[in-house]
């Protein structure tokens, strides 16, 4: 359910993805809305360390229990990438 305070995505026909706002000077401001295709049901986020857990939970939902193929194989292609890239950077 989503209190208002944090980015819409479509407004009053809301569409579905993760949507992030991040104001690197105050940390405090960022927010966060996720909503899925499949029907999970939206969830929003104020604040540093709730829009970080906010945006877990979505990439795992994407990623490991959503009943969409093409949303799950989205979600592990960014995966993937982003393994290959802290590799690279490891080394």
């Amino acid at each position: 359910m989503t209190s208002g305070l944090a980015p819409t995505i479509g407004g009053e026909r809301p569409g579905s993805g993760l949507r992030i706002r991040f104001d690197h000077r105050n940390t405090d401001l960022a927010s966060a809305d996720f909503s899925c295709r499949c029907g999970h049901p939206a969830e929003d986020a104020i604040g540093a360390s709730a829009v970080q857990q906010l945006v877990i939970r979505a990439e795992r939902h994407m990623r490991d229990d959503c009943p969409l193929p093409d949303i799950r194989r989205a979600a592990a292609d960014r995966d993937a990438a982003r393994r290959r890239f802290h590799e690279s950077r490891r080394k």
